[in-house]
């Protein structure tokens, strides 16, 4: 416990102070970790799409490709794992988090990563772009995916908290928006998939700290499939109950529960003549809804506006031209394929051909 951030300009009361932590490039991580695999004789396939997962002696992955991969274990570490249907999406939900960056001179902020407790909270950290000048990164003002529309307002938000505690703060270069996998208690969820077999392991439940357990996962689950004992096995096994996350799994299971209603209500708009070019709306047809997306030339398009997961109405996010999933957070690009799990298939077309 320290008396205050080590923060010239504001005073943020006492804090709780972490030493020996790292700071590191995310995508220089992955790089290495990429060479190392190939190295040791591991072989990275991108670009392929799985349609299902099945465990036993072997396992199967099975492609939309008609390819088969068999293995003795598998691992799905696809941010919201798309091998189990509902058991995981019970127990965490999907948020949209908001992001600047601010041009600041370099030194100007003391290095360090800094996170607050409001609600909503707020992360900051640095990055180096010349020898002049860094990045202030300052991100939060997170909202229930598919649940809001006004990017624009919370990015001015964020701006007026950054401009509040970092006078130094310049023009603000860079800003964007990600989904973040909320667990119920606050810790990864990290083991064998629940009702499954015994050789079906996930990563999930990040919440916001995935580069830390990522690198978890990596040491956790290779003991797990060797069959060595890990002290933190039990912490962040997927099938545990945690007493402090009851109340936080029953508001966010009541929450996803009145999505459902969206059956029963109106569109966005009442004809797809009133979808402006650049811009997604959903409309009723009778009685299902549809996906309406008309692109800069005026051309549009159409898909069911229903969520190939678990049935829920999608709603359109402008800032990042997606379809978005309020219930589980699954997510589609503008022609409806699949861009964020659990979801496997796309929104089905309802264009005439």
């Amino acid at each position: 416990m320290v008396k205050k951030a080590p923060l010239t300009d504001f005073d943020t009361g006492m804090c709780l102070r972490f030493p020996r932590q790292g700071q590191f490039d995310p995508l220089k991580y992955l790089a290495g970790l990429a060479e190392a695999i190939e190295r040791r004789g591991g072989k990275i396939y991108t670009g392929t799409h799985v349609e299902k997962i099945k465990g036993g002696l072997p396992a199967r992955v099975e492609t939309s490709s008609g390819k088969v991969v068999t293995a003795d274990a598998v691992v799905v570490a696809t941010n919201s794992p798309i091998s189990n249907l509902a058991t995981m999406h019970f127990k965490q939900a999907p948020y949209i988090t908001f992001v600047i960056g601010a041009k600041v001179p370099r030194g100007s902020v003391p290095k360090a990563l800094y996170w607050d407790t409001l609600d909503p909270y707020h992360y900051v950290r640095l990055q180096s772009i010349d020898e002049q000048y860094d990045v202030l990164i300052v991100g939060g003002e997170d909202h229930k995916t598919g649940q809001a529309d006004d990017a624009d307002a919370r990015y001015a938000r964020l701006q007026t908290w950054t401009r509040e505690r970092f006078p130094m703060a310049q023009e603000i270069l860079f800003r964007w928006s990600g989904q973040v996998m909320n667990s119920d208690d606050g810790i990864a969820y990290i083991g064998k998939n629940p009702f499954d077999e015994e050789n079906v392991y996930i990563v999930t439940g990040d919440t916001g700290i995935g580069m830390t357990h990522g690198t978890i996962a990596g040491i956790l689950l290779t003991d797990l499939i060797l069959g060595r004992k890990n002290t933190w096995a039990e912490l962040y096994d997927p099938s545990r109950v945690r007493i402090g996350g009851v109340g936080d799994f029953i508001s966010e299971n009541l929450n996803v529960a009145t999505q459902y209603l969206d059956w029963v209500t109106p569109g966005d708009v009442d004809s797809v003549e009133k979808v402006a070019p650049g811009t997604g709306a959903v409309v009723r047809r009778g009685l299902t809804k549809i996906a309406a997306y008309r692109d800069e030339n005026g051309t549009l398009h159409e898909h069911s506006a229903i969520c190939t997961h678990l049935n829920c109405i999608v709603a359109w996010n402008s800032s990042e031209n997606t379809w978005d999933c309020p219930c589980h957070g699954s997510r589609f690009n503008t022609q409806g394929q699949v861009i964020n799990g659990p979801a496997i298939n796309g929104l089905a077309s309802t264009e005439k051909t």
